[in-house]
C-alpha cells in the first residue's frame, strides 16, 4: 500500500512539473508605430507594454518546430485622427453675428453680413486599448540559445480611456476660437449645435509577430490590422488602422 501510494505521488509530481514546463510567461515592452490608411492621415508614434502567455503543445523535433498557443494581455496607446460622425439639429439663419451656424453649408446671415461656410475639422484621437491575442505560435531551435519565434492569429481589445480634439471651420479654414477637448467615446455637442457621436470602445482584428529568442531574452516585431469601426455608422472597409510594434521581453 505505501508503496501504491509513493507510486502515485512520484507520477502526479511529474504530470505537474511537466505541465508547468509547458508555460511561460514573457513581460514585454516597446513602442508602436501607427498608421491609418485615409487621406493623409500621419505617423505617429506610441507605446505597448504587457506580458505574453505561451503553452507548448508540442516540442521541437529536428528540423520541425515547436508548436503552442500564444495569448497574454497588453496596454497599447494608439495615435490617429479622429474619426466621427455629426449629428443634431443645426441652427441656421442666424441673423445676429458675422458667422452664421451650418452643417458644412452656406448660411446667409442678415442684411450686411457675410455668407460663410461653417463646420467641424476632426483633429487627433488617442486611445488606450486593452488587448487580448489569441495566437497559433511555432518555434524554431537555430542553435543551442537562440529561437526563432512566429506567431499568427486574431485579437480583441477594448479602450479604456482616451482623449480627442476638434476644431470649427470659417469657409473651410480653422478657427482656433473654437477648439474642443473631449472623450471620444461619448458624444459631444459643440457650441454650434453639432453632436459628434461617440466612438466604439470595442475593436478587433487580425495580428501576426516575429523575432529571436536568445536564452530568456526576446525582440519581437508585431503587426495589427484593426477591423473594429471607428463609429457605428462607418461603412467605408478601406478606412483600417496599421499598427506595428517592437518589443524587448524577458521570460520568467
Amino acid at each position: 500500500m505505501k508503496k501504491l501510494i509513493l507510486w502515485v505521488a512520484v507520477a502526479l509530481s511529474s504530470v505537474v512539473v511537466n505541465a508547468q514546463s509547458r508555460w511561460s510567461v514573457t513581460p514585454e515592452a516597446g513602442l508602436t508605430v501607427n498608421k491609418e490608411n485615409e487621406g493623409k492621415s500621419e505617423t505617429t508614434l506610441g507605446f505597448k507594454v504587457g506580458a505574453g502567455v505561451l503553452y507548448q503543445i508540442k516540442e521541437a523535433q529536428g528540423n520541425k518546430p515547436s508548436f503552442g498557443l500564444r495569448s497574454g494581455l497588453y496596454l497599447l496607446m494608439q495615435k490617429g485622427d479622429l474619426h466621427t460622425w455629426n449629428d443634431g439639429n443645426y441652427p441656421v439663419g442666424y441673423q445676429g453675428g458675422l458667422y452664421p451656424y451650418g452643417n458644412y453649408g452656406k448660411v446667409a446671415g442678415g442684411d450686411g453680413t457675410v455668407e460663410h461656410t461653417v463646420g467641424v475639422r476632426a483633429g487627433e484621437m488617442t486611445r488606450y486599448n486593452l488587448q487580448l491575442p489569441i495566437m497559433a505560435h511555432w518555434g524554431f531551435k537555430l542553435c543551442d540559445d537562440i529561437r526563432l519565434n512566429l506567431a499568427v492569429g486574431p485579437y480583441v481589445a477594448v479602450a479604456l480611456g482616451g482623449t480627442a480634439s476638434a476644431f470649427q471651420t470659417i469657409d473651410n479654414k480653422v478657427d482656433y476660437r473654437y477648439s474642443y477637448d473631449f472623450n471620444p467615446f461619448k458624444e459631444k455637442k459643440l457650441d454650434n449645435g453639432i453632436t459628434l457621436k461617440g466612438a466604439p470602445r470595442f475593436d478587433w482584428g487580425g495580428t501576426a509577430s516575429a523575432g529571436i529568442t536568445v536564452k530568456r531574452v526576446s525582440f519581437q516585431i508585431g503587426y495589427d490590422l484593426a477591423w473594429g469601426k471607428y463609429h457605428k455608422d462607418q461603412n467605408d472597409l478601406r478606412i483600417r488602422n496599421h499598427q506595428v510594434s517592437f518589443t524587448f521581453g524577458y521570460t520568467l
